[in-house]
């Protein structure tokens, strides 16, 4: 079969490969969209933290963001049927260990993550997948179903923060995570969803999908535009979405007593100057917040319900020998781009 494989920094090939192995509880799938992810481009530069680190075993096969049809089950699959649509988990935990028992397993020390840690990806023709970490999803198409993953990880803080109809929530950054988190807080009955960041063409995308208020932070001035917002009352909850440090600065103006913050940015290492004594007298929560653990099957339900959309995001479609071409997009967000889905 035909596959991306990542052999080094800015060593990427299109090239011929094994078909997987379908073990006894493993289901064979076609792989029909695959999507481009931030964490594919570092992957692809070699600066991820994983390859950096030497956890990550090379070659391997990226994609994470990806469904397909399943074409054969292994003998102890009942659960799939051939002609199924599905989508696969990033992290595969060992099942057995405490975090994997809490379904927690996003933080098992066992796990591989699907075309990111020791286990391959999407962007290949096929795809073999252990039955206990794929999920049904016929009603949606396949280019959408390829983004379940970074509604999971929205869905997540969403929940963590228990977002509810008092709630005042901020989102911060229109990036793809962004943007599934405005519309999962809307799913959630906020009170009103305020979307912050420095993009104008994504924050028009983030009033389409939803928000009610949009802040441009190169234009507008953002302390006044939350009072504004919210008559005084301040920010309840706020999902960060950004990854960079000065957005502390941001959040510690407009936060509102016993807030509650879900962290979903990775900030590469750089560290941020926080004060935390109006933290600790505003009696702030901040909760970290890592994938979509035990989220799936609920971020597939928002979406067949229509409470969820891929649709506006996805800006770009390539077959997948133009895989690199699509980094190139993705790198410079050619076109405004948001989310490239590949297609085997």
């Amino acid at each position: 079969m035909k596959a991306i494989r990542i052999h080094g920094p800015k060593d990427v090939r299109f090239e011929e490969v094994d078909m997987p192995k379908v073990e006894h509880d493993d289901v064979l799938i076609r792989v029909r969209a695959a999507g481009i992810c931030g964490t594919d481009l570092e992957l692809c530069d070699g600066t991820m933290f994983y390859i950096t680190s030497g956890m990550t075993k090379l070659p391997i096969i990226p994609g994470h963001e990806w469904s397909g049809e399943v074409i054969e089950v292994g003998s102890n699959v009942k659960e799939f049927a051939i002609g199924d649509k599905v989508t696969g988990e990033c992290s595969v935990g060992c099942r057995s260990c405490s975090y994997c028992i809490h379904g927690w397993y996003n933080q098992c020390q066992f796990r591989t993550e699907t075309g990111i840690l020791n286990r391959d990806g999407g962007f290949a023709e096929y795809i073999a997948f252990p039955k206990y970490f794929l999920h049904e999803c016929n009603g949606m198409e396949y280019d959408e179903a390829a983004f379940i993953e970074p509604t999971g990880i929205a869905l997540y803080p969403t929940k963590l923060t228990k977002v509810s109809p008092e709630d005042y929530v901020a989102i911060m950054g229109p990036g793809p995570i962004g943007l599934f988190a405005v519309q999962t807080a809307k799913a959630y009955g906020a009170r009103k969803v305020i979307l912050i960041g420095t993009n104008e063409a994504r924050l028009a995308i983030g009033r389409q999908v939803g928000a009610d208020i949009t802040i441009n932070i190169k234009t507008e001035n953002l302390l006044e535009k939350i009072k504004e917002s919210t008559e005084g009352h301040m920010v309840d909850v706020i999902i960060e979405a950004v990854g960079k440090p000065n957005v502390w600065d941001n959040i510690a103006l407009i936060i509102a007593p016993r807030a509650r913050i879900g962290m979903t940015g990775l900030f590469g290492g750089k560290k941020c100057n926080v004060n935390f004594d109006p933290l600790v007298v505003n009696n702030i929560t901040i909760y970290g917040s890592l994938g979509g653990p035990s989220l799936w099957d609920e971020a597939i339900d928002l979406h067949e319900r229509g409470l969820v959309t891929t649709r506006p995001l996805i800006t770009h479609h390539l077959p997948l020998k133009d895989f690199e071409k699509g980094i190139k997009i993705m790198h410079n967000r050619i076109d405004n781009a948001i989310k490239v889905v590949v297609e085997p």
